[in-house]
């Protein structure tokens, strides 16, 4: 809308107890090109007309009964939460200092005095009009401005989900990979995931919390695609070289989810440094104890070794569930935090293999 075609149709009430006023300014207006004028001769039907007519001015008299304008300026004041956006010009009989003091403290732009002239009240309607419409102009770039940035916004939000799932897909492929090398389902990540989670909702995780954690388990080995064949295959026991070697695995798991910026990546990289250490702080590769190891890595702790006793490997073969129910249970507050165990032990453990 041109700014000539919004002043002419610019809604515009006036509220006044005096009929001769409102007559006035009515056609006063209405001689100057103005068609949309509201009058309010009673001081409490203003906020009714204020809230259905949305006017962009309002033109207030100062004395008048039942709520004087200062009180109805307080009121519309109160009743725009986040501040008037429209211009408010007040008129009285008595345009001393201290009443346009009041009228501009209050929050009204002008204060014109009683009686006025055609000219004078027009232009300052005309002035304040343009006010409103410079107002509105501008809430209006915000707006757009504002859909801009949040569809700028929502399109990072989505490349970056979008890149996310791509380094979880690379990262999950090469922990795919390695973990195929000592176990032939393959499977051995996702019964972690699972018993990691059942654990993790036990100790009150939030549903949020336990689906984070579900994604981020399997990663907990990808550090193994860097140990030669000839140890991780190995049927015989480890030397102590050896063993060394295989412990390396955390650090290269973490060095080789760090920088991720994701939830799930950073949770990753703290589980595959952590998951083998143990609660009595004699586990690698940092030797942690207590509640210094991360929560994740205590319940992966438990969920990895619980898989590994009840599936065979090339260097072992499966115990039975009983067995390795006992296992964790003789290991709590040893190998495991007893907290976990604890929660561990309320699961249906036959569903687990």
């Amino acid at each position: 809308m041109a700014p000539h075609e919004f002043l002419c149709s610019a809604k515009i009430l006036i509220v006044d107890d005096d009929e001769n006023t409102l007559a006035l300014g009515k056609t006063l207006l209405r001689t100057a090109g103005y068609t949309n004028i509201i009058t309010a001769l009673d001081s409490r039907q203003v906020l009714a007309h204020f809230v259905e007519e949305d006017p962009d001015i309002v033109i207030l008299d100062v004395l008048m009964p039942h709520l004087n304008g200062f009180q109805l300026l307080e009121l519309l004041q109160r009743s725009a939460p986040g501040g008037l956006s429209l211009p408010i010009l007040m008129m009285t009989a008595l345009p001393t200092p201290e009443m346009r003091h009041l009228a501009l403290v209050g929050g009204a732009v002008d204060l014109i005095g009683k009686p006025f002239t055609a000219e004078d009240f027009v232009l300052r309607v005309r002035n304040l009009l343009n006010i409103r419409l410079a107002f509105r102009d501008v809430q209006q770039q915000n707006q757009v401005l504002f859909a801009e940035l949040l569809n700028r916004a929502e399109e990072v939000a989505d490349y970056q989900l979008e890149l996310n799932e791509a380094q979880l897909e690379v990262i999950a492929r090469l922990a795919h990979a390695g973990e195929q090398r000592d176990d032939q389902t393959g499977k051995h990540t996702q019964r972690v995931a699972v018993t990691s989670g059942l654990i993790a909702h036990g100790l009150g995780f939030s549903a949020g919390k336990v689906e984070v954690l579900q994604r981020a388990a399997p990663l907990h080995d990808v550090g193994k695609i860097g140990v030669p064949d000839s140890i991780l295959l190995k049927a015989g026991r480890l030397t102590p070289e050896e063993i060394r070697s295989m412990q390396q695995h955390c650090a290269m798991g973490s060095d080789l989810l760090s920088g991720g910026r994701s939830e799930i990546l950073q949770l990753a990289e703290d589980i595959a440094l952590s998951h083998h250490e143990k609660w009595d702080g004699c586990g690698y590769p940092r030797g942690l104890r207590g509640e210094s190891i991360p929560i994740e890595g205590r319940i992966l702790a438990v969920a990895d070794v619980f898989d590994a006793l009840t599936h065979e490997r090339p260097y072992k073969k499966a115990w039975a569930v009983e067995e390795a129910v006992a296992e964790i249970k003789l290991q709590s507050g040893r190998q495991f935090d007893p907290q976990i165990v604890e929660a561990f032990m309320a699961l249906r453990h036959e569903e687990l293999v």
